[in-house]
């Protein structure tokens, strides 16, 4: 019987399996419509958390408070850092319990495929002390919906 239907199984016509669609490569990722508006909103939010020293809203928009996070000029590749990145409590302490500064962004660029989004930009600093600038890049998801900052690194540099 166990022979039977293991032959009845091999004869049962397989049903048709549909082709596999190629997805060509694009020329550009760079995000349009709402995931742009989006992203530009939440980058928004940035920096109107950090310049009013809003930790709480920053962190709305941190996939969590692991992610990897961090200053290259003093972080990765400084000497006796390792292959550490995830340095988000640094970041914190500095922005939100240093003295108190202004930000903005500049020379933003945004690129997209899907959930997934990269962002770099040039961050100017302006506080009583002076001003600085750097270079950062974030990486994003969309998760249920939402942007998120799924890392942050970022360069520094006195004017």
């Amino acid at each position: 019987m166990k022979a039977f239907m293991t032959a009845l199984l091999l004869a049962a016509p397989l049903s048709p399996v549909a082709p596999v669609r190629a997805t060509p490569i694009p020329r550009r990722f760079d995000s349009a419509g709402t995931d742009r508006d989006a992203i530009q909103a939440l980058l928004y939010t940035y920096t109107k958390a950090v310049s009013s020293k809003d930790e709480a809203l920053f962190e709305t928009l941190l996939l969590n408070k692991n992610i990897p996070f961090a200053d290259i000029g003093s972080g990765v590749g400084a000497a006796g850092a390792g292959e550490e990145t995830q340095h988000y409590d640094a970041f914190r302490k500095g922005v939100f319990e240093g003295p108190p500064f202004s930000q903005h962004f500049r020379d933003v660029h945004i690129q997209q495929d899907g959930a997934l989004a990269a962002v770099s930009l040039v961050f100017v600093n302006h506080s009583l002390g002076g001003s600085s600038w750097g270079w950062k890049t974030l990486q994003l998801l969309k998760i249920d919906g939402r942007w998120k900052i799924a890392s942050e690194f970022y360069t520094g540099h006195m004017i």
